[in-house]
């Protein structure tokens, strides 16, 4: 099956409605169907082929890789392509200014790895059930943010962001920071569109599953 077909099968190449669709990304649609935007096949299969070869040129390069994704459809199956392709990720209620003050980040993932020690030292036996308690959840709660980021050791070489219009503020951060990225974003997406943006079916599972696993495997 060619490229196409599985964007076409995968519903990559559906947009938003055209009335809540931006016309800064109008140069990637095709048509408008019953009032929703329909992307090019061709142009997503471009960019699929270009980020492609530069995410398996960073992994060669061992370079680090960050993806940024809220979207809760997503966790489970993202959770697996990142044990296969070797990258971090952040998925729970992202707190903004990660990347632009990373040594906060550093910090907090230093503050999980010392609660993990912890709770799996003998001193955690020596408390009170309430405070066993008490540690266990501060643990899971701080996991859920940070525990796909607790090996990444400096400032990401390559940033992600799945849903360019959700995740707004990442993409701003990462225009300021200048750092090399790469913005899944659909119909909506109101900053500027170069080549750095895979425009794609950004609410649907199918399409960001094909997406994520062509442009990583």
């Amino acid at each position: 099956m060619s490229l196409i077909a599985d964007i076409k099968k995968s519903k990559v190449f559906l947009g938003h409605p055209k009335n809540i669709s931006n016309p800064k990304t109008s140069q990637y649609r095709l048509w408008v169907v019953g009032g929703m935007v329909v992307f090019d096949p061709v142009l997503i299969e471009e960019q699929l082929k270009l980020w492609k070869k530069i995410i398996s040129d960073t992994k060669k390069e061992n370079k680090e890789v960050l993806v940024i994704c809220e979207k809760s459809l997503y966790k489970e199956e993202l959770e697996v392509l990142s044990a296969k392709a070797w990258f971090h990720f952040l998925n729970h209620k992202v707190p903004s200014g990660v990347l632009t003050n990373f040594d906060t980040l550093l910090s907090r993932i230093r503050s999980l790895k010392d609660l993990r020690s912890f709770v799996w030292s003998g001193s955690f036996d020596s408390l009170t059930k309430k405070e066993q308690s008490m540690k266990k959840r501060e643990l899971k709660k701080v996991e859920q943010v940070y525990k796909w980021v607790v090996n990444l050791r400096k400032i990401p070489d390559l940033v992600v962001i799945v849903d360019g219009q959700h995740m707004h503020k990442f993409v701003s951060e990462i225009q300021k920071m200048k750092s090399e990225a790469i913005v899944l974003a659909s119909s909506d997406f109101n900053k500027r569109v170069d080549q750095h943006v895979i425009m794609c079916n950004t609410n649907s599972l199918s399409s960001l599953s094909y997406v994520m696993w062509h442009i990583f495997g």
